[in-house]
C-alpha cells in the first residue's frame, strides 16, 4: 500500500468513525427526549423511579425491557397506563429507550422490613423444595442482575415486585408467565414479601 493509499484509508476510517459517533449521539438524544417526555413522570429520566409502585428501569436487561415495551404496545401485557404511552412509538424508539435505560446506573433499593431478609435470601438462593418453588437465582442470577430475557431484580422496589407476584399468581399478567405463574402460585404472601425485600436489598 502506498503512502497515499494509507492516508485515504485512514481518512475513510476517521469519517466512518465520526459518522458512527454522530448516529450514536442522535440515538442517545432521541432516547433522552423520549425518556423525558414519555417516561420520566413515573420512572424518572434516568430510570430510577421514586414511586414504589412504578418499577426501576435503570440497569435493566435490554432484551427484557424491549420485549416488555413491545408487549405493552401490542396488548400482550396489559396496562392502562403504559398502553397509550407506547402506542405510537415505533420499534426504533422502543429499542433506543431499552438501550438507554439499560446503560443507566441503578440506585440502591429500599428495605422496608429487614426482619424478612434472611428468609428472602434463603428462598432466592435455594427455593423451597417442600412446595417445589425453584431458586430465583436460576433465572435472575445470584446477584439479581438478570440475563437477557430474564429481568434484573436487584434493587427493585419491593412494592412493585409484590404487585407482579400477585398478578402472576392470579393470571392477570400473562406475558412470559409460564414459569412465574407456577412459582407465584406456590408461594405464600409472607414468602413473596420476603423475596421482594431481599431483592430490594441487593446492590
Amino acid at each position: 500500500m502506498t503512502a497515499c493509499s494509507r492516508k485515504i484509508t485512514v481518512a475513510i476510517g476517521l469519517i466512518g468513525g465520526f459518522w458512527l459517533a454522530g448516529v450514536a449521539a442522535a440515538s442517545d438524544s432521541t432516547a433522552i427526549r423520549l425518556a423525558h417526555d414519555v417516561c420520566a413522570g413515573c420512572h424518572g429520566v434516568d430510570g430510577n423511579s421514586l414511586v414504589p409502585n412504578f418499577p426501576k428501569l435503570a440497569g435493566q436487561q435490554k432484551v427484557y425491557l424491549l420485549r416488555e415495551l413491545k408487549d405493552y404496545r401490542s396488548g400482550k401485557r396489559v396496562s392502562e397506563i403504559m398502553a397509550p404511552l407506547v402506542a405510537e412509538l415505533g420499534d426504533g424508539d422502543l429499542e433506543q429507550l431499552a438501550a438507554y435505560y439499560a446503560k443507566q446506573a441503578p440506585a440502591p433499593g429500599i428495605v422496608n422490613d429487614p426482619g424478612l431478609l434472611a428468609v428472602g435470601k434463603s428462598l432466592y438462593l435455594n427455593g423451597n423444595s417442600t412446595t417445589d418453588v425453584p431458586a430465583c437465582e436460576s433465572c435472575h442470577e445470584a446477584d439479581g442482575s438478570g440475563s437477557g430475557k430474564f429481568p434484573r431484580v436487584a434493587g427493585q422496589h419491593s412494592e412493585y415486585a409484590l404487585d407482579q407476584f400477585r398478578l402472576y399468581a392470579t393470571g392477570k399478567r400473562t406475558n412470559g408467565a409460564r414459569v412465574m405463574k407456577a412459582v407465584a402460585e406456590r408461594m405464600s404472601e409472607e414468602e413473596t414479601r420476603a423475596v421482594a425485600e431481599y431483592m430490594a436489598s441487593m446492590p
